[in-house]
């Protein structure tokens, strides 16, 4: 019982189609890979979905996870009330993967509604765990789902808390698979959302050549002035998924990369070779 695959996959809201309609054609490579990659997850039948994003209620200190029965969200910020992803959690996973967190010394927090109203943050699903989640659960793939949101974490306690979601998932005799939710760099040509810097070419491509060479351990080693310039929002959760594969060896597929608007979306599938 392990991790039996891994992902890192873009979220743009417009590879939903009735978002982006007919822009959608400017992102068709990712939306394949996406389509291609939510096929490959449905064909493991996992018996949890472990997902991790950047946008969600995020701390300065702790990592935090949705910790209600069932979840909820639609993309009504985005035009698009209509479309609505609802998913169940796993409490007994989620109570146990705070403990080991904890012996690891790594905060945890576990959102509760009353929680989520105190912090003033809705009770649903961000459009992170959302995009991916569309494409996954298009297949029919119908288990629980752990909607974790990174920590602003030192990389190396991101690193060791993947390995706790794997540890987790062995102990409690799971299959689980880990979606890591991020966009690259928002600044990769002029125009782009957060402006044009030239180090977001930079951070994209040195990112993925780490990948594509089973590198992962140098990701947490990048040029931290690289990785500010570039204006991303993936790669802490890339690293607590690449901590969760670590023990094993894992081959790397770069499925796909573009980025037509200004934002690097790449999609990358991680396989256990053993």
């Amino acid at each position: 019982m392990a991790i039996l695959m891994s992902a890192l996959t873009p979220h743009p809201p417009l590879a939903i189609p009735q978002i982006g309609r007919e822009n959608r054609e400017l992102v068709r490579n990712t939306i394949e890979s996406m389509e291609e990659l939510a096929r490959e997850i449905e064909a493991k039948k996992p018996d949890l979905l472990i997902t991790i994003s950047p946008h969600g209620p995020v701390f300065a200190d702790a990592i935090s996870i949705l910790d209600l029965e069932e979840l909820e969200g639609d993309f009504a910020d985005f035009a698009c009330p209509e479309v609505k992803i609802q998913v169940r959690t796993e409490e007994g996973f989620i109570k146990k993967l705070k403990e080991n967190a904890g012996r690891e010394g790594i905060e945890v927090i576990t959102l509760t509604e009353a929680d989520l109203a105190r912090y003033r943050y809705p009770a649903r699903l961000d459009h992170g765990v959302m995009v991916p989640l569309y494409f996954i659960l298009n297949t029919g793939l119908d288990v629980p789902v752990i909607p974790i949101t990174m920590g602003l974490l030192e990389y190396e306690k991101l690193f060791r808390f993947g390995g706790v979601i794997e540890k987790t998932v062995e102990g409690l005799g799971l299959n689980a698979i880990i979606i890591a939710s991020g966009d690259l760099s928002h600044r990769l040509k002029p125009g782009a959302p957060a402006g044009y810097n030239p180090y977001g070419e930079k951070f994209d491509q040195e990112l993925i050549d780490l990948l594509r060479k089973r590198e992962y351990r140098a990701v947490l080693e990048m040029d931290p002035l690289v990785i500010e310039k570039a204006g991303e929002c993936g790669l802490r959760p890339i690293i607590i998924m690449l901590g969760a594969i670590a023990r094993r060896n894992f081959s790397s597929e770069v499925k796909s990369y573009e980025g037509p608007f200004g934002v690097g979306y790449a999609v990358v599938g991680f396989y256990p070779e053993d």
